[in-house]
């Protein structure tokens, strides 16, 4: 018995191997956050903006960063997905109820508020009879505030993870 321990390592304990695990998650938990709001500060300071310097068509260049946006909402839904997902950690879940948590579900919402209730009001503010005025540059504004909020808590999110982690 005691050849097969030594040709086979050390047996791990239960805590250590918790402990292990918890460090992954936590890895793997910042690695996907920064991802995510890199993401978001890329396709809205980056190329969305690019698509409207480089293309003359800016019907296109509407509609192509429309989708980038519509795209970056879903990413945005999943990433949050994983990074709410509670974890057992040396022996108790973690709370659900976090400040890091509430900063994720906060941009998440602003998101999927700016995605699902305000750009439908954008492109209704811009069917034949209506015209794109004053009503579509509103929206338009009041959609990007939404976006930047989100953002800049997103940003807050990896910094207090970051912060957290040289504790």
């Amino acid at each position: 018995m005691s050849v097969l321990r030594a040709a086979t390592g050390p047996i791990k304990s239960s805590r250590c191997f918790t402990s292990e695990r918890t460090l992954i998650w936590d890895a793997s938990r910042r690695v996907v956050l920064s991802l995510w709001a890199g993401s978001l500060w890329t396709v809205g300071y980056l190329a969305a903006p690019t698509l409207f310097a480089v293309l003359d068509d800016r019907h296109l260049a509407g509609e192509l960063a429309g989708r980038m946006f519509y795209a970056e909402t879903w990413l945005s839904l999943i990433c949050a997905g994983f990074l709410l997902v509670p974890y057992r950690a040396s022996g108790s879940f973690r709370p659900l109820a976090t400040v890091d948590n509430l900063l994720v579900l906060t941009s998440v919402s602003l998101l999927v508020l700016s995605e699902w209730l305000i750009r439908p009001l954008m492109v209704a503010s811009r069917l034949p009879g209506v015209g794109p005025g004053q009503d579509f540059a509103m929206w338009h504004g009041v959609a990007a505030t939404l976006y930047l909020f989100a953002s800049i808590i997103a940003l807050a999110a990896v910094w207090r993870s970051s912060v957290r982690r040289e504790e």
